[in-house]
């Protein structure tokens, strides 16, 4: 049987690492020396998907700036995805070098991608001082840059309520005093020579242009007197406004510059401190080419196993796919015939027609007088009749499938 192995022995359960390597069971129990090499390749596979969801786990921590056990539940998710992604790529090897080499171009790219995601949030954690030191730095900049661009935006506009303030208050000031000066004249003209214009005690024109004159102020401050209020009460409540705003503003602000610490925010911080230090440069660099290369190492296993010795494996899985090839077209070469027999054995157009109309098959049934026919000297013998190429095909066809299935029971 083809199932079996080369010594006919039964087929056994083995261990599942080369299930992770790629491997199938039926395959290397045909090629037993090649089981240690796929268990090996299944052990590195298994621990490979553990290390990089440890790394996925801490990238995901730094995406969502959340503590590593909230995010714990990505290992063991990804450990999975990682497995099944390397099997799929493992055992999709076969027996041509063009091909195998093709195959490994997504592979890298793939590394590549992991690289990057895994990389640069692990470069984060390993740099976390210098960039927390960066981060309080642009973050002590932006800040007095916000509250300096809101305070002179605000500021503009409480100095010109103030103005506004100011220039009511003079103007009561100033009606005022005009109404204080003009009794004051009046006062004198009336009773105090020495500060009299005319130098006459009296109620003359002068105290009388005086009284007009501080009668005619007092009449306009008291008119003026409750627009200039509602003027200073209203510039009053808008600076008060504004104020409370800048202040509110001002805190908001604050409060989302010192929150930006997601993983943009660090990783421009880790950039400006690899221009301000080269070596870090260097090693960020060196580190994202080592998470490449370790995540690549069971394809170069499995390309150098395969180059060195020839693919032993895969050249039984082609064989076994072969056989299989072989089952397959057994089975639509019995389809075939069946179909072939079926079609001959149902009833023709003429079938159909005996079936439609019975009475019609009946009346060419009746028996007919037939004239006795004389043979005569000079006729030639009748020639047998030969059987017609459809009953031959027919038969043949028949007997293929008869055949076929006595060999099958």
């Amino acid at each position: 049987m083809i199932g079996a192995g080369p010594t006919g022995t039964p087929p056994r359960r083995r261990v599942p690492w080369a299930w992770l390597a790629g491997g199938d069971g039926v395959v290397l129990r045909h090629v037993p020396s090649e089981a240690s090499f796929f268990d090996g390749l299944g052990m590195w596979v298994a621990g490979m998907a553990v290390v990089s969801g440890f790394g996925m786990t801490v990238a995901a921590s730094q995406w969502w700036s959340t503590s590593i056990v909230s995010v714990l539940w990505v290992l063991p998710l990804w450990a999975v995805l990682y497995c099944l992604i390397e099997r799929l790529v493992l055992k999709s090897f076969g027996t041509s070098w063009a091909w195998n080499l093709v195959l490994t171009i997504p592979r890298l790219l793939l590394s590549l991608a992991i690289a990057l995601v895994i990389g640069l949030p692990m470069a984060q954690v390993i740099y976390s001082g210098s960039i927390n030191d960066e981060l309080s730095k642009t973050t002590t900049a932006r800040i007095q840059e916000a509250t300096a661009q809101i305070t002179s935006t605000y500021g503009a506009k409480i100095a010109l309520a103030q103005k506004e303030i100011a220039a009511a208050q003079a103007s009561e000031t100033r009606l005022r005093q005009q109404v204080t000066k003009s009794r004051f004249l009046a006062d004198c003209e009336a009773g105090l020579q020495s500060c009299s214009q005319t130098h006459k005690l009296g109620r003359g024109p002068y105290y009388k242009r005086n009284q007009r004159q501080a009668a005619a102020a007092a009449a306009e401050l008291k008119r003026a007197r409750p627009q200039i209020a509602a003027t200073i009460a209203a510039n009053q409540r808008k600076i008060a406004a504004w104020r409370a705003a800048e202040s509110s503003q001002i805190a908001a602000r604050v409060a989302s510059i010192k929150a930006n610490r997601d993983f943009l925010a660090r990783q421009a911080a880790l950039e400006r401190v690899q221009k301000a230090s080269p070596a870090v440069k260097k090693y960020v660099e060196f580190f994202l080419a080592f998470l490449i290369a370790i995540d690549l190492v069971a394809l170069m296993l499995k390309l150098t196993h395969l180059f060195s010795t020839g693919g032993a494996y895969e050249r039984a899985a082609a064989a076994l796919r072969a056989n299989e090839l072989v089952d397959v077209h057994r089975l639509q070469e019995r389809a075939t015939v069946l179909t072939r027999r079926i079609k001959l054995e149902s009833p023709g157009p003429a079938g159909r027609r005996r079936a439609q109309d019975p009475g019609r098959e009946l009346t060419r049934a009746r028996p007919r007088k037939r004239r006795a026919r004389t043979e005569r000297p000079s006729d030639p013998p009748l020639a047998p009749r030969r059987p017609g190429r459809c009953n031959v095909a027919r038969r043949l066809t028949i007997a293929l499938g008869l055949a076929e299935i006595e060999r099958r029971r």
